[in-house]
């Protein structure tokens, strides 16, 4: 009997798909049957660019010749204004078209990767949730994925625990992913005086990689919407950003933190030379105008010499750091063999499979 390995989570960015191409890339290693699936797709535009694009990069690397992408994502709603675009009315049609996926996808293997959606409350309201779904294809465990390196993580847990009872499904384990490497050992205390009680395993706990989990620039780019100037530099496109540094202070006193970090975005207005310079002789990644005014010419060619981008951003400062707090770095192709390197040391793999 196939073995559905159903990946939810309250809250949304925990890492499902990071966690299906590690998943994706084990049984295939260890020589298992196995599909992977994710029921709704969330694309990035209603009308254009209509696939995901977390899915789009799956079956481009990891999971290649398995079919259209409508075998794999039955269904599609979009990110925004999905609320306006849905129909609770097309609640069993939506549910016929997983189950019937669903069933050709899981026919001749051991096992079924199932990747949900954002979080177990989206798609609530048309009755298509994570817990809808798993009800509709006959599934009654879900594996629940925690980001939370703080003591909340107990809270969000238990919650669910008793939502999942209330409806009839079993969170049936534990992944902690993406967690601070100082609160892993509290993760191991909790574990042991508030889970294990509770008969609820654990399935590993998963370090924060800073290079797996940072953004990219070309992601930055992409996120708020802004406008690379300086082509010479287009090959920083792929740097990552650890950091990102507000230039809201002088030269002298944004230095000492420049100094301080790693790999940063350097975010300040297009007019501010002195900070733009200062910055560039650091480790930056990228250096981010906002408002939309170019630099002046020395700061272009400086950057063009040490290949850091300048991106102008065409709104302000608070814009700015707002659309890269909704940026969702995704995995890169260089960057498979670390996915895998990392699960295959902090998954219990024995338990869950």
């Amino acid at each position: 009997m196939v073995k559905a390995l159903y990946l939810c989570s309250l809250k949304e960015r925990v890492g499902k798909s990071f966690l299906s191409i590690g998943f994706i890339q084990k049984l295939k290693k260890e020589g298992k049957k196995f599909a992977y699936f994710k029921p709704i797709g969330c694309p990035r535009g209603a009308f254009s660019q209509k696939s995901d694009k977390d899915i789009d990069f799956i079956l481009k690397t990891v999971y290649l010749d398995k079919g259209p992408y409508e075998s794999v994502c039955p269904i599609s709603v979009p990110e925004a204004y999905y609320i306006d675009l849905i129909d609770a009315d097309k609640k069993v049609e939506y549910l016929d078209k997983i189950k019937t996926k669903y069933q050709e996808v899981s026919q001749n293997v051991d096992y079924v990767i199932i990747e949900g959606a954002p979080s177990i409350r989206k798609f609530i309201r048309v009755g298509i949730d994570d817990v809808s779904v798993a009800k509709a294809l006959g599934i009654k465990d879900m594996i629940y994925i925690s980001s939370e390196s703080s003591d909340k993580c107990i809270d969000d847990i238990f919650f669910t625990k008793n939502y999942f009872e209330f409806r009839d499904v079993n969170l049936s384990a534990i992944i902690f992913n993406n967690i601070d490497f100082e609160y892993i050992p509290r993760i191991q205390e909790l574990q042991k005086n508030h889970i294990d009680r509770y008969n609820i395993p654990v399935l590993g706990i998963i370090e924060r990689s800073i290079k797996l989990f940072s953004p990219r620039v070309s992601e930055v780019l992409e996120a708020i919407g802004g406008e690379l100037i300086n082509d010479l530099a287009s090959m920083g496109l792929n740097n990552t950003v650890e950091t990102i540094i507000i230039g809201a202070m002088n030269a002298q006193a944004a230095l000492k933190y420049l100094r301080q970090v790693k790999k940063a975005a350097v975010i300040t207005g297009g007019d501010r030379t002195d900070l733009a310079l200062a910055a560039l002789n650091e480790d930056v990644s990228v250096l981010i105008l906002t408002g939309f005014i170019q630099p002046d010419q020395k700061v272009v060619h400086i950057a063009n010499e040490k290949k850091i981008p300048i991106i102008l951003s065409p709104s302000d400062t608070y814009t700015t750091i707002r659309n890269l707090e909704r940026l969702k770095p995704g995995i890169q192709e260089d960057e498979i063999q670390e996915v895998l390197d990392l699960m295959e040391n902090q998954i219990n793999w024995e338990l869950l499979l």
